[in-house]
C-alpha cells in the first residue's frame, strides 16, 4: 500500500508540475487573446450557478445578483430570505479564498466555528451545535446517515470543495423542509454541471479547467482537471481532484506536527439531457480521503498549554463516499412544477488503531442509502405558492471489529463494530409549505411536516453476554413553522420566525459501542425517544448596493435531549457512559455582518469606491441541566465555542477588475476553565485544562486575473505565526501559511 500510494502521489505531482509549466508558458499568449468564451451565449452559466466562475466580482459585493434555494426550496434573493444565510460561489471558494476542505470553507461565516479533530477531520459548529444537529446536502440529497454522532464528525470532509458551483448555509432550524437533524443549520452544495442548453444552438461547446494549489504550513500539493461541454440538448461535466498533505506546521512554539498527513482522491461527473418538456440529470461523486490520523490520541501529539499526549501508536481513518443519482424536472402546467429524484449512496469508514499494548484494532462500517424524492411547487395565485413533497431515505448498515496481536495474528473478532451490524434505518416524510404575500409589504411562510422513522438492529450485543437486546423501534414526529417578513423599504427587511424541530435517535445513539471524547466508553442505549426543539428568531437585513448589513437573534429551547450519563463503571481505563433522554436546556445568541463601500471617502479628489470595509461576528450561550453526578449544577452547553469575528478591507482594481487584494483579521475570545463542564474537564487531549486562550490572526490575500483564461492567487494566513487552537480541536491551526493557486480555463 505504501509503495502504491507513493507512486500515485509522485505521478500526480509530476502531472501537476507539467500543468504549471505548460500553463505558464502559454500565459503570455492567452493574455493577448480575446476571451475564448466571448462567442458563447450568456446562458452558458450552469443552471445551478448564480454566475460564471470566471466572471469578475463587482464592487461593492451586493447580494442582489445571488439567490438562496435551501431556506425555502425556491430561489429567493438573500435580502428576501427571512433567515441568516451565507452563500459562496466557485470563484470565491477556489480562487479568492483557496479553501482546502468544505468545513474550512465555512470558517469565515458568522455563527460558525470549524472544529478539527485532525487535519483530515473538520466539523462546523453552527450556533453552538455540531454533528447530527447539522444537516448536509449535495444537490438536495442527504449526506447525513444513521451513524453520525452527536459530537464532532468527519463526514463534511467527504465533499470536494473544488467540485461545486455554489454553496449555501442557512443558520437555524430546517426540520419543516428536511426533517430530522436540521436543528442548528443546513448546508447545501450544488455540484458542478454541464454548460447550459441554449434553444436552437446545436454547436459542440467545451470548456476545460486546470488548477494547482500549494500551501506551505499544510505541506500540501493539490491539483484538479475538469471538462464541461454541451452538444445541442446533451451536456456533460467531469472532474478529478487529488490532494496530498505532509506533516502540518503549527505556530512558533509548536512547529511541525508529526503524523498529520494524508491524501485525498476525488472524481465527479454529471450528464444533463434537455428534452422538450423534461430535463434529465445523472450525477456521480466519488470521494476518498485516506489515512487521516487522529493525532491527539497518539504518542505523536504535541502538548499545548497542558493538554495530555495520547497513548495510541497509530490511529488512522479511511473514508469513501460514492453517490449516483437520477433526477427529472418538468412543468405539468404553467402553474405546477415537479422534480423527481432517485439516489443511491455508499459510505465506507475504517479505523486502524494500534493501542499502547501494540494490539491493532480495525473497526469498519458501511452504509448503503437509497433516497427517493418527489417535490412539487404550485402557483395558486399572484404572490401565493404552495410547495409540497414526499421523500424517503432507506439505509442498510454493516459493521465489523477485528483485533490483532502484535505479531499480526488474529486475536479476536466481534459480531459488530462501533454500531450494530446488519441494521436498517428508514424514514419517510411529507411536507407542505405556503408562501403568501399579505399585501405589498407583508409576506408569510407557513408549513408543516410529518415524518415516520423506523430502526431495526439485530446484532447489538457484540458477544451475547452483555444483555443488550435487538432494536426494533419506530417514531412519529410532527412539526410546524411560521415566518413573517416586513418590507420596510426597497432595501430594508425585518423578519420573525417560530420553528419547531426534532431529531430522531439514530443508530449511533441506540447501538454505539466505542470510545468517545478522550476517555469515555459509550455503550448501547436502546430506549431513546426523539429530541424536541422550539426556536424563535428576530432579524433585519439591509442592502442598497453600496452597503449591506444583517443581524439575527435567536432563542432555542430543547427538551428530552439525549445526553451521556456515567454508569459508574471503569472499563480498560475508560469511563463507561450510556445515553438517555435526561436533559433540557436553551441556547441564545446572535450573528451580525456588515459591509460598506468607501464611496464617501475622497483622497486627492479620488473617491475610494473600489474599497470595501466589512465585519462580522457572533455570540452563542447555552445552559443545560446538570445530569452528571460529578457536576450537578446547571452548566454551560457542551463544546460551546467562544464569541468570534472577522474585520477586513477589500480592494478591487476599478478599471478591468482583474486585481483583488484583501487584508483581514480573525479573532476569538477565551473560554475560562471555570466554565468547563465535566465532559470538557475530562477531555484533556483536546482542551487545555487551565482554559482555552483567546487568539487573533492577521492575514492577506490577493488574486490577479492575468487574462480571461488564467488567474493567480496568493495568500498569507497567520502572518505573525501565532500558536492557537480552535476550541475543542485535536490539534493547533497552521502557523504562517503561504498559499498559491494557479487556475486556467481553455
Amino acid at each position: 500500500m505504501t509503495n502504491l500510494t507513493t507512486s500515485r502521489t509522485r505521478s500526480f505531482h509530476v502531472a501537476g508540475l507539467l500543468v504549471c509549466g505548460s500553463v505558464l508558458c502559454g500565459a503570455a499568449k492567452l493574455s493577448g487573446q480575446d476571451d475564448p468564451r466571448k462567442d458563447a451565449p450568456e446562458a452558458e452559466v450552469p443552471r445551478s450557478a448564480t454566475r460564471d466562475e470566471n466572471q469578475t466580482e463587482k464592487r461593492p459585493p451586493s447580494t442582489r445578483d445571488r439567490t438562496v434555494i435551501t431556506a425555502t426550496r425556491s430561489p429567493l434573493n438573500p435580502l428576501d430570505v427571512p433567515r441568516g444565510t451565507t452563500t459562496y460561489d466557485a470563484e470565491n471558494l477556489r480562487e479568492l479564498r483557496q479553501v482546502r476542505t468544505l468545513p474550512e470553507a465555512l470558517k469565515e461565516a458568522p455563527g460558525i466555528s470549524v472544529q478539527r479533530t485532525g487535519h483530515a477531520q473538520g466539523s462546523p459548529k453552527i450556533r453552538g451545535m455540531t454533528g447530527y444537529y447539522t444537516l448536509l446536502l449535495v444537490d438536495g440529497i442527504r449526506i447525513n446517515t444513521s451513524i453520525w454522532r452527536s459530537g464532532n464528525v468527519e463526514y463534511w470532509n467527504t465533499i470536494d470543495p473544488w467540485a461545486i458551483d455554489r454553496m449555501e448555509l442557512v443558520r437555524g432550524p430546517g426540520s419543516l423542509l428536511y426533517g430530522s437533524d436540521a436543528i442548528s443549520g443546513t448546508g447545501q452544495v450544488f455540484a458542478r454541471g454541464p454548460l447550459d442548453y441554449v434553444d436552437g444552438d446545436d454547436r459542440v461547446r467545451t470548456r476545460t479547467g486546470l488548477m494547482v494549489r500549494m500551501a506551505s504550513a499544510e505541506n500540501s500539493f493539490s491539483e484538479r482537471a475538469e471538462s464541461r461541454g454541451r452538444a445541442g440538448r446533451l451536456g456533460w461535466h467531469a472532474g478529478v481532484t487529488y490532494r496530498d498533505y505532509g506533516h502540518m506546521v503549527a505556530g512558533s512554539s509548536i512547529g511541525e506536527l508529526p503524523y498529520t498527513g494524508y491524501h485525498d482522491f476525488d472524481v465527479d461527473a454529471k450528464v444533463a439531457w434537455d428534452l422538450e418538456d423534461w430535463r434529465l440529470t445523472v450525477g456521480f461523486q466519488h470521494v476518498n480521503p485516506e489515512g487521516g490520523p487522529r493525532t491527539h490520541s497518539t504518542v505523536f501529539a504535541k502538548p499545548w498549554r497542558g493538554t495530555t499526549v495520547g497513548s495510541d501508536f497509530l490511529r488512522d481513518i479511511d473514508q469513501q463516499r460514492d453517490m449516483l443519482y437520477v433526477r427529472g424536472e418538468t412543468r405539468f402546467s404553467d402553474a405546477l412544477r415537479a422534480e423527481f429524484t432517485v439516489s443511491g449512496q455508499r459510505f465506507e469508514e475504517s479505523e486502524n488503531r494500534v493501542r499502547s499494548n501494540s494490539r491493532r484494532r480495525i473497526t469498519e462500517a458501511e452504509v448503503d442509502q437509497l433516497g427517493v424524492q418527489a417535490r412539487f411547487a404550485l402557483d395558486l395565485a399572484k404572490g401565493s405558492t404552495l410547495s409540497f413533497g414526499v421523500e424517503g431515505w432507506f439505509e442498510g448498515v454493516d459493521s465489523s471489529f477485528r483485533e490483532f496481536n502484535p505479531d499480526g495474528s488474529l486475536r479476536s473478532t466481534r459480531l459488530r463494530g462501533a454500531v450494530a451490524d446488519d441494521a436498517a434505518y428508514d424514514r419517510v416524510g411529507l411536507y407542505a409549505q405556503l408562501e403568501q404575500d399579505l399585501g405589498e409589504r407583508w409576506h408569510l411562510i407557513v408549513g408543516g411536516r410529518g415524518e415516520y422513522t423506523e430502526a431495526d438492529a439485530d446484532q447489538v450485543d457484540p458477544d451475547g453476554t452483555n444483555g443488550w437486546l435487538p432494536v426494533h423501534r419506530s417514531w412519529r414526529s410532527l412539526v410546524g413553522s411560521v415566518s413573517l417578513r416586513y418590507d420596510a423599504s426597497e432595501n430594508l427587511r425585518f423578519f420573525g420566525n417560530v420553528h419547531q424541530g426534532f431529531r430522531t435517535p439514530n443508530l449511533a445513539d441506540l447501538t454505539r459501542l466505542d470510545v468517545a471524547l478522550s476517555g469515555d466508553l459509550e455503550i448501547p442505549s436502546t430506549t431513546l425517544d426523539p429530541e424536541r426543539f422550539l426556536t424563535f428568531e428576530l432579524g433585519s437585513k439591509y442592502d442598497d448596493g453600496l452597503r449591506r448589513a444583517a443581524i439575527t437573534g435567536f432563542f432555542r429551547q430543547g427538551k428530552d435531549l439525549i445526553d451521556r450519563l456515567p454508569t459508574g463503571r471503569i472499563v480498560d481505563g475508560n469511563t463507561e457512559v450510556t445515553k438517555a433522554n435526561v436533559n433540557s436546556g436553551y441556547w441564545t445568541g446572535f450573528e451580525f455582518e456588515a459591509a460598506t463601500a468607501l464611496d464617501f471617502v475622497t483622497v486627492d479628489g479620488t473617491t475610494l469606491d473600489s474599497f470595501e470595509v466589512y465585519a462580522f461576528g457572533d455570540f452563542v450561550s447555552g445552559i443545560m441541566d446538570g445530569i452528571d453526578p460529578a457536576d450537578a449544577r446547571r452548566i454551560r452547553a457542551r463544546k460551546l465555542p467562544p464569541p468570534s469575528g472577522q474585520l477586513g478591507m477589500r480592494w478591487v482594481e476599478p478599471r478591468a477588475q482583474r486585481l483583488t487584494a484583501e487584508f483581514f483579521a480573525r479573532a476569538a475570545l477565551n473560554v475560562d476553565a471555570s466554565e468547563y463542564n465535566a465532559a470538557e474537564i475530562r477531555n484533556t487531549e483536546r482542551i487545555p485544562p487551565d482554559g482555552s486562550p483567546s487568539w487573533v490572526t492577521y492575514n492577506v490575500r490577493t488574486r490577479y486575473r492575468i487574462s480571461d483564461a488564467l488567474s493567480l492567487a496568493l495568500s498569507v494566513e497567520n502572518i505573525t505565526n501565532t500558536d492557537y487552537r480552535i476550541f475543542d480541536s485535536g490539534l493547533n491551526e497552521p502557523g504562517t501559511n503561504v498559499m498559491f493557486t494557479l487556475s486556467a480555463t481553455f
